[in-house]
């Protein structure tokens, strides 16, 4: 934090350093940051990197905002919830702003795209992935560390996709089908431990990012919902084959506690656990992801 003196005033500024860490989470080559900071006082944020950034503005005013950005100076309207600035690789970004209490998520991507400057620009799918990255790298459990590392590829497509070239993008390719069988066999035997989106794009041969939409074509799914579907299904058997404990039978299936598995069962099946263990069942088959 510094202070300098315009007309005899003084002024405090401070950094984007000051802002409080609320959540984050880092991948090969992407990192993922929600922020809290107050800039009450005068605030000077600068970003310039090897890396393209995008800065998501979540919550909170702002009254006052200059920036510069690809050497072009503006004065912009208060920002609202969903406006975005992406910031390319090698390009200086600054701005001082001024406000109240506000929330951000920035996200890092690595320079394999030329993208090009955007400041101000409202993107409501940014938005709502972003919160809800922000949601689940907060989470311990397995299912949704994947489901965070396939929205961070989805977002890495999608940014690639809207702000450059389409020639940049990758060709689409598709699971062969021992691909599928190798992918299928390695999710039966770990359903009881973390399955990772680098795991199955190595099975598979395939990019994280060429992987995901390859998946959906051959599985009908995502590899989170495929996952949790599998996961569920062996409970399901426990449940009805087996006396096991059901804190047991979670464990057993990839679920980090009791009260996950009633969650996921719940939303999925349509009655908990020990419903299904008594013998109900939902009167039509949940078909929610």
């Amino acid at each position: 934090m510094r202070i300098e003196r315009k007309g005899g005033f003084q002024i405090l500024q401070q950094s984007r350093e000051f802002a409080r860490l609320l959540a984050a989470g880092r991948w090969s080559g992407v990192e993922f940051q929600a922020k809290e900071q107050d800039v009450s006082h005068l605030t000077t944020w600068t970003i310039t990197g090897h890396h393209h950034t995008v800065v998501v503005h979540l919550d909170g005013p702002i009254h006052r905002l200059e920036t510069e950005l690809s050497g072009v100076g503006a004065l912009h309207d208060p920002p609202m919830a969903g406006e975005v600035w992406l910031v390319p690789s090698g390009v200086r970004y600054s701005s001082l702003a001024r406000g109240g209490v506000v929330r951000y998520a920035e996200l890092s991507l690595p320079p394999a795209t030329e993208l090009r400057a955007v400041a101000g620009h409202y993107d409501g799918f940014l938005l709502h992935s972003a919160t809800r990255l922000e949601r689940l790298v907060c989470q311990p459990d397995d299912l949704s560390a994947l489901q965070a590392e396939e929205l961070v590829e989805s977002l890495a497509a999608y940014v690639a996709r809207e702000f450059s070239a389409p020639a940049m993008l990758n060709a689409v390719r598709e699971l062969t089908p021992s691909g599928e069988r190798r992918l299928a066999e390695h999710i039966q035997a770990n359903l009881a431990e973390p399955i990772t989106l680098r795991q199955l794009s190595c099975l598979a041969g395939m990019t994280t990012h060429q992987l995901l939409p390859a998946f959906r074509r051959s599985f009908g799914a995502t590899p989170a919902q495929y996952v949790i579907g599998q996961r569920l299904r062996r409970a399901r058997w426990l449940l009805q084959s087996t006396k096991t404990d059901i804190t047991r039978i979670a464990m057993e299936t990839g679920f980090a506690s009791h009260g996950h598995l009633t969650t996921a069962f719940r939303h999925r099946i349509g009655v908990t656990p020990t419903a299904y263990r008594a013998g109900a069942r939902p009167s039509s088959p949940s078909r929610r992801p």
